[in-house]
């Protein structure tokens, strides 16, 4: 029996055991709005190997997976907040003019819309001389947008008094102070934005709750963890810090191969802050590092925003099955609304896929859109569902520390 099918034949035995457990987690905090996860599965692990927590690629979802979605979403604000929501305020990102990521923002006003919410978008600009915008997606459909004005501790678009501010926006400089002590629910906080969440931290919060579900499940952890270590004030122009960094790596490439079992392990290194496609390296062996050349270490210098790159994590590599393709799911309230593939013909198996090229086909793989929710792999779905609530017990510990 091949291992995603054993995965899925003793989750599906274990049910009940299993959604008793995410519940009683469910009850020690509280879980993100949104959430999609990244998924990598090989012939004998399945992993979450990134959780956004300001999801963007929501145009990406076929339309049986945004109604789901829409569903969940009335579900969840009427079971938590009664009638008090009516009127929702987006907040999404500004310095993009990538029309692909406007249409994600017109996928999340037709799901608020379809769950029966008054949607607008709103902006935070610091050029209060233009109080209106306007956005083309990809479709050439326009998005409307206006400056976010604030008074006392409410935040308001003109003739719009949102009842819940959705945050879309991954902030990574900073949580910017028009959203802060409001009176109006914020969700996510703006406060766990890339300019204070750490992937270190995530993982820490992952692998705890991993170790705990494969006791529950009675399988080895390491089937479903992701290996990875923080390596902390590194700089790439030197040779000492790049010897310390190949150093690291070998190590874990042994324990990999010689502990776990791995063949042909491989790692990559990452920013310890969002990535957004940079400042990302794929090695087989620590020496890659020392003779990084003189591009190779330029690319490994700075993350988004030009800042400096010092913090880094080494992560433990995972093939994918799916030849060059890894599954991406989608969750609201960390319960499943859909998901796709994210697929790059340019890239092997063991490569990253979210690099140019890429491109997402529905889990059906667009063979139809009738019955897409049966292509939900129910593995993938509850390992996911772990990666969202290690989110929720990271944004726990990001607002006790701030």
């Amino acid at each position: 029996m091949e291992f995603l099918e054993q995965a899925n034949k003793i989750m599906l035995d274990n049910q009940e055991k299993i959604n008793s457990w995410i519940q009683q987690k469910r009850l020690k905090i509280k879980v993100p709005f949104y959430t999609s996860v990244d998924l990598r599965v090989s012939k004998n692990k399945i992993a979450a190997v990134d959780t956004n927590i300001f999801p963007a690629g929501f145009n990406n979802l076929c339309e049986t997976f945004l109604i789901r979605a829409a569903m969940l979403t009335k579900n969840h604000i009427k079971l938590t907040y009664g009638s008090k929501i009516k009127k929702v305020l987006i907040v999404p990102e500004l310095h993009t003019r990538n029309p692909f990521y406007w249409d994600n923002v017109l996928a999340i006003l037709n799901i608020l819309e379809k769950a029966n919410l008054e949607t607008r978008v709103g902006l935070i600009s610091d050029n209060k001389s233009v109080v209106k915008f306007e956005f083309e997606s990809s479709s050439k459909t326009k998005v409307f947008a206006e400056n976010i004005l604030r008074e006392k501790n409410r935040v308001f678009l003109s003739g719009f008094d949102p009842d819940l501010v959705l945050i879309n926006n991954d902030f990574s400089d900073s949580s910017p102070p028009i959203l802060t002590g409001l009176e109006q629910l914020v969700v996510p906080p703006a406060e766990v934005g890339w300019h204070s969440r750490k992937k270190n931290i995530h993982f820490e919060f992952y692998n705890k709750l991993i170790s705990e579900f494969a006791e529950l499940i009675k399988m080895d952890s390491s089937c479903f963890s992701l290996k990875t270590k923080l390596v902390e004030d590194i700089n790439f122009e030197t040779v000492e810090d790049r010897k310390r960094l190949a150093n690291l790596s070998n190590e874990m490439l042994y324990e990999l191969s010689s502990h776990y079992k791995v063949e042909n392990p491989f790692l990559f290194i990452k920013s310890n802050t969002g990535t957004y496609g940079m400042s990302v390296m794929q090695l087989n062996q620590g020496e890659e590092i020392i003779n990084l050349n003189r591009d190779g270490r330029k690319r490994m210098k700075v993350s988004k925003g030009g800042n400096l790159l010092r913090d880094i994590i080494i992560q433990e590599g995972i093939e994918t099955i799916y030849s060059n393709k890894e599954p991406v799911y989608y969750l609201i309230n960390c319960e499943l609304a859909g998901g796709f593939y994210r697929v790059n013909n340019l890239k092997s198996s063991v490569e990253n896929l979210n690099t140019r090229g890429m491109y997402f086909q529905c889990l059906c793989l667009n063979e139809t859109h009738n019955d897409c929710a049966s292509f939900i792999n129910p593995a993938l779905e509850i390992i996911s569902k772990i990666g969202s609530l290690a989110t929720g017990f990271e944004i726990n510990y990001l607002l006790k520390k701030n």
